[in-house]
């Protein structure tokens, strides 16, 4: 499985980029134009907003696009969480 096949390297990167500000609060991402953009398949992108969603960062306002939460104290707490047992 290949880098751009793989939902949790996407996630990963999204992931940063919300953490970041880069990827701000409120924000609507298209995931069909996402997907386009970025030249993967709509599957794995969905894949990967599944696990932000799992770990808060994203809402999916719609089928086809996803929000980005407010970041809060509690949800990075939860983050750092989770992440930090993936290692152990």
């Amino acid at each position: 499985m290949g880098l751009v096949d793989n939902p949790n390297t996407v996630a990963s990167r999204y992931r940063d980029a919300i953490i970041t500000k880069r990827l701000p609060a409120g924000m609507v991402i298209d995931l069909n134009r996402e997907a386009a953009d970025l030249g993967i398949p709509i599957k794995l992108l969905k894949q990967a907003m599944r696990i932000l969603t799992t770990m808060g960062l994203v809402s999916w306002p719609g089928e086809d696009s996803v929000q980005v939460r407010q970041l809060t104290t509690q949800t990075l707490q939860d983050l750092e969480y989770g992440l930090t047992r993936r290692r152990l």
